[in-house]
């Protein structure tokens, strides 16, 4: 393979990576949802990962929050299965 596939390659693979979360928007379930501001507080060290799943319109939602230096909540990841329970 010629050098210029390789990088052409290289540079279509990165291009979906990113280096920054995007900011989620709580659901009705969420642990943060309807706070105003960062007001939910937690003992857990910082970089703890914390894990909580709700059901939301019929759908079983899996989320996962980072634990701030502030011991604030920070939604890191959202999963969603369309129906609950899977078949």
């Amino acid at each position: 393979m010629r050098p210029t596939h390789v990088a052409i390659i290289a540079l279509l693979a990165l291009s979906g990576c990113s280096s920054t979360t995007p900011n989620l928007e709580p659901l009705p379930g969420s642990l943060t949802y309807g706070e105003t501001g960062a007001t939910r507080k937690t003992i857990a060290a910082p970089g703890t990962m914390i894990q909580n799943r709700f059901r939301h319109e019929g759908a079983m939602v899996s989320e996962a929050y980072e634990v701030q230096p502030d011991h604030t909540y920070k939604l890191v990841r959202r999963d969603v299965v369309d129906t609950w329970p899977p078949n």
